[in-house]
């Protein structure tokens, strides 16, 4: 391996010779093997070339902050792996990386897989074009661009003209090198900004925030008893929701983080019969049928609980004490009258009280009342709405149901307009992840990938350095990173699979 000139970046697969260059513009070719297949294409050589060098002082600028921040990149990533080593050795810290690419205990779907395939081509596609511009900017000849399915994973990729990659300059290597990367970085930067735009460019056909559309409810889910598709899910447990991180965040927060307490003006009489059939029980526990509540009381509008009153248990009918008027909640100043108690569902790990208040917006006798009609002051009169509670593990209800904050202005093909947002947040938010992994994989310095290519430049700079000496660096760094990736890749796999097995 010569150091110092440049080679061919990742792939492993050696260029074809110069001869290609002067097949015909519209040659296309395809060769196959037991688990490697391409399909060059030529065709578009010369376009690529001389859009390149039409803007070549524009894009020099360019990808020289691409090399920058390839360079910080990769001095950042290499440093993670040698503290992730160390959080492997000791048992401490989490793994890094892919973390956040995955959703454990959650299984992939039909849908998920075809985004994730697309995803795939169209990072790919950034990363590969920015080569190829780069190396056009340089004045370098680009040879041919591939597609390629290595085993089951396709890909792309664009050749360079061999002898003239090896006769550019250190920076003008890097440049070509973390272009790719740069990209990538770029098409994430644009499904963030789209992403958060999405609200005004859907603006005249969605409604945004006003609550959550339903989209889906799984039959095995304990709310498909009382939500269907495209109903309103517009408060929980009191506090509105209007994006899907809402709705996970009021059904996975802890006791402690409840800013309103749900409290209901219960009748004492009720109370009473709660208590004598408690003390029939010999466990001391809620009867079939019953749940625990206890007492809660007011000042300034504000509750406060006192250890007395904390020890005290009573058993009542859930749903009917959930129809009684609520005394919790900000603004009802926990006002009841002298025969009647506020009181609040005890809750557990793994049971909690939450209840829902939803709408039916697109029924026949709602579409005229909603447009009229505040969401959450008119709840009690809201001839659209609706509220239930459930009781059970709400971790697990929260990701039951298939979401979406955008509602559409008008009925006309409901069924179908309801989902392309939710589509396109999907295919960005997949895209985004897609290309972020994309570029921090192609920073670390493993062999056949960008960080390897990266590094050999780097070490050009090491003038003191002999040549014998850059060629063990070299080896001994890529080892290493390599070696390193590959455990960081393993206790990623292990989390996730001890994630997803205490799941189940």
């Amino acid at each position: 391996m010569a150091i110092c000139r440049s080679r061919r970046r990742g792939g492993g697969r050696p260029l074809l010779p110069s001869t290609i260059s002067f097949l015909p513009p519209n040659y296309l070719s395809l060769s196959s093997s037991f688990w490697y297949t391409d399909f060059k294409i030529y065709t578009f050589n010369h376009v690529l070339f001389r859009l390149g060098s039409a803007h070549s002082r524009f894009l020099k600028v360019w990808f020289s902050l691409g090399a920058c921040f390839g360079l910080v990149a990769l001095l950042i990533l290499s440093i993670m792996l040698i503290w992730n080593l160390w959080g492997t050795v000791s048992f401490k810290g989490g793994a890094f990386l892919l973390d956040n690419f995955f959703s454990p205990g959650r299984s992939i779907s039909f849908l998920d897989f075809v985004l994730l395939i697309l995803s795939t081509l169209i990072s790919i596609a950034f990363h590969e074009f920015g080569h190829a511009f780069a190396a056009a900017s340089e004045g370098l000849q680009i040879e041919y661009i591939a597609l390629f399915l290595a085993v089951l994973f396709p890909g792309a990729l664009v050749a360079l003209n061999q002898i003239s990659l090896e006769n550019l300059c250190p920076f003008a290597s890097l440049r070509i090198y973390c272009a790719g990367i740069w990209h990538n970085i770029v098409l994430c930067l644009g499904c963030s900004l789209t992403m958060l735009s999405l609200p005004l460019l859907l603006y005249p056909l969605y409604i945004h925030g006003e609550g959550l559309v339903v989209l889906n409810v799984p039959k095995y889910s304990s709310l498909s008893a009382h939500l269907s598709p495209l109903d309103l899910i517009v408060t929980v447990d009191g506090l509105r929701v209007t994006s899907t991180d809402d709705w996970f965040q009021v059904l996975t927060r802890n006791k402690s983080q409840n800013i309103h307490e749900k409290g209901y003006c219960v009748p004492i009489s009720w109370v009473e019969a709660g208590d004598i059939l408690m003390a029939g029980n010999r466990n001391g526990e809620c009867p079939q049928d019953f749940s625990p509540f206890q007492t809660l009381s007011c000042a300034n509008s504000s509750l406060v609980r006192s250890d007395k009153m904390e020890s005290l248990r009573h058993c009542l009918i859930a749903k009917d004490v959930a129809s009684l008027r609520k005394c919790g909640y900000t603004g009802n100043h926990c006002a009841c009258s002298e025969e009647e108690m506020c009181m609040t569902p005890v809750e557990h790990p793994g049971m909690s009280w939450v209840e829902i208040f939803y709408q039916s917006p697109y029924t026949s006798r709602c579409e005229q009342l909603t447009s009229s009609l505040d969401p959450i002051a008119n709840q009690d009169q809201n001839p659209c709405g609706l509220s239930f509670v459930y009781i059970g593990d709400a971790s697990f209800v929260a990701r039951s149901l298939t979401l979406s904050p955008y509602k559409p202005r008008w009925g006309l093909f409901i069924s179908l307009s309801v989902y392309i947002p939710y589509l396109m947040e999907k295919a960005l938010h997949s895209v985004f992840h897609v290309s972020l992994a994309l570029a921090v994989v192609n920073c670390l310095p493993v062999y056949l990938l960008d960080g390897a290519s990266i590094l050999e430049t780097i070490l050009c700079y090491f003038t003191r350095l002999t040549q014998r000496e850059k060629q063990l660096s070299l080896k001994v760094g890529l080892l290493v990173g390599t070696s390193l990736s590959i455990i960081s890749c393993i206790r990623i796999l292990f989390a996730l699979y001890l994630v997803s097995y205490s799941r189940r």
